[in-house]
């Protein structure tokens, strides 16, 4: 196995758990490793203290897997950090329908597997998770004998560690949509032409919290992807709801999850622009007991934070005004390069601008199948909130 030497400075901070190494922390970049590579971690004292893999091509030149250096990289490896996590989920959750893996939050940098019942999903992000995938998918078949695995490989990461991309079924077929059980309801996800791997488990407390207070009320879900709020909502005894986002497919799944739930009378979904809508909306002097708005992440690079931060201002100004007297808004932001008081002061200027006082109610996070690793705040991406406007 090939050495990587690491300036004295910062082997502390890995030893301490920090599961990173960036290329300018290297000793030497006379390093005859192979991307993917497993390597070595030398101390200034050329001694070993971690085994990560290795990627030339990336400014994130090293990914820790282990801090123990006896520890072989096997199937035996794998199989142990995915019981690890299987039981964690099968404490907290009692359908198999949530992320097995989350990357750095389980150890696993590069890898992420969501689970829905029998079938899993999984994204490799990085060169050293792409060849080791010979051995954790045995280590995956193995512990839960899955009828349907899919590679959902077809994030754009992917090519900055130089990777192809393509969506492909390991076992199984690739189906269109796949059932998912959340929240005691029924939603159907998009494994191949979704977003992400088809799902967002993240969201489940945040929407089983928001549907509490939906019963009798107007709701107004927007960028709803496949209904994950409204569709709830609509379980709980919301009077009416307005499911809105761009894409026709993810509206399709959103009503066949309304009609397996038999709350389809309730619900009406409209293709639109959420920013175009929105503006109708306040024209015709529309307004909803309830608005949900969970975007896409305005703010995908860190250069580009002050642009995002304006965008979420924006959008929480023009939701306020379609917000009922003493109705409530929910908003949330899965933009890393956001912190949560970034995008809480900036939520709170747009609800001013707008001309409302709110009265804060909620603060939420990704649910419990995504654990946050204690060193990256780049883990607790997503965040949530909810007020009450005059």
């Amino acid at each position: 196995m090939n050495s990587l030497p690491i300036k004295s400075q910062w082997v502390e901070k890995l030893q301490k758990g920090y599961p990173w190494v960036y290329t300018h922390t290297l000793a030497s970049t006379k390093i005859t490793a192979e991307p993917g590579d497993l390597v070595y971690l030398l101390d200034g004292k050329k001694r070993p203290f971690a085994i990560g893999y290795y990627n030339p091509h990336s400014k994130l030149a090293c990914r820790i897997l282990t801090l123990d250096i006896k520890t072989k990289i096997d199937e035996d490896f794998f199989l142990k950090r995915f019981s690890k996590a299987l039981a964690n989920r099968e404490r907290r959750f009692n359908v198999p329908y949530y992320r097995l893996v989350h990357a750095e939050g389980d150890h696993l940098p590069g890898l992420v597997i969501d689970r829905f019942g029998d079938s899993l999903v999984c994204q490799t992000s990085t060169a050293g998770m792409e060849r080791l995938k010979p051995l954790w998918l045995r280590a995956l078949n193995k512990l839960l004998q899955p009828k349907q695995v899919i590679f959902r490989d077809d994030v754009p990461s992917r090519q900055k560690e130089g990777l192809g991309c393509d969506i492909t079924a390991a076992i199984g077929e690739l189906d269109s949509h796949i059932t998912v059980l959340e929240n005691n309801a029924t939603y159907f996800a998009a494994p191949i032409d979704g977003q992400k791997t088809g799902w967002f488990f993240d969201q489940r407390a945040n929407r089983q919290w928001v549907a509490k207070h939906c019963k009798e009320k107007s709701v107004l879900d927007l960028y709803t992807y496949s209904g994950g709020f409204g569709i709830l909502a609509a379980c709980q005894g919301a009077r009416t709801v307005k499911l809105v986002d761009a894409s026709e497919k993810a509206l399709a799944l959103a009503e066949m999850a309304a009609r397996s739930n038999q709350v389809l009378p309730a619900c009406e979904f409209i293709q639109e622009n959420v920013f175009v809508l929105l503006e109708q909306l306040r024209e015709q002097n529309e307004t909803f007991d309830i608005v949900i708005a969970d975007p896409p992440a305005f703010v995908k690079q860190a250069q580009h934070k002050g642009a995002g931060l304006r965008g979420y201002q924006k959008l929480a100004r023009l939701v306020s005004q379609v917000v009922a007297p003493s109705g409530k808004l929910f908003i949330a932001s899965c933009s890393h390069h956001a912190n949560v008081t970034d995008f809480r002061n900036a939520v709170e200027t747009g609800i001013a601008k707008s001309g409302r006082k709110a009265t804060f109610l909620y603060k939420g996070g990704a649910d419990k199948d995504h654990p946050v690793h204690p060193l990256l705040p780049e883990t607790h991406y997503l965040k949530a909130l909810m007020y009450e406007l005059s």
